[in-house]
This record gives structure tokens, C-alpha cells and sequence, in this order.
């Protein structure tokens, strides 16, 4: 190589070497932005009905039936399902009526 070719080599990694660098950072966690609409609640549910309406009353048995038999329980929410042992058949499961 001449020295002139060395010398624009040399001036032109200095002026490279001066110049800040600009990376792009990535970051894995952060999530795209939402698109729009996706802000707005949905509207509520008519008075007295649609998904949160709770029940007025609820009713209690300490009955439990199963498929051989019954047993009394404590008093829990009717359709919970509940245990009875069973002289001969062991333990089965029913619900409470």
C-alpha cells in the first residue's frame, strides 16, 4: 500500500471512531400499543338483568343423595356436591337436595 491510501485509511477510521454510537435498543417486555377502541368499557348491562345479576335468595338442604342411598349433612347451597358413607358400598358422592 502507498502512504497515501494508508493515511485516508487512518483519517477515516479516526473520523468513524469520533462519531457517537446509535444503537437501537430492544426491549423484550414491552408490548405493542393497543389499537384503537380497545380503551373504552363495554357498555353496562340493562337494569336488573345480564351477566351480573346475582341470585335473590338462596336455598339450603342437609340432605345428601347419591345414587345409593341418603345421608344427612351440614346445611350447605343446594346442588353442592357432598360425600355419604354407605354401609356396603363405602363412600359416594351425590348432592345436596
Amino acid at each position: 500500500m502507498n502512504r497515501k491510501s494508508l493515511l485516508t485509511i487512518v483519517a477515516g477510521a479516526l473520523l468513524l471512531s469520533c462519531l457517537p454510537a446509535s444503537a437501537q435498543y430492544y426491549d423484550p417486555y414491552r408490548r405493542p400499543p393497543p389499537p384503537p377502541g380497545w380503551d373504552r368499557r363495554p357498555p353496562p348491562p340493562p337494569y336488573g338483568g345480564g351477566y351480573y345479576r346475582q341470585p335473590r335468595y338462596v336455598n339450603y338442604g342437609n340432605t345428601c343423595y347419591t345414587s345409593r342411598g341418603a345421608c344427612g349433612t351440614r346445611p350447605t347451597v343446594v346442588g353442592t356436591i357432598c360425600k355419604c358413607f354407605l354401609d356396603g358400598f363405602g363412600v359416594k358422592r351425590g348432592t345436596v337436595r
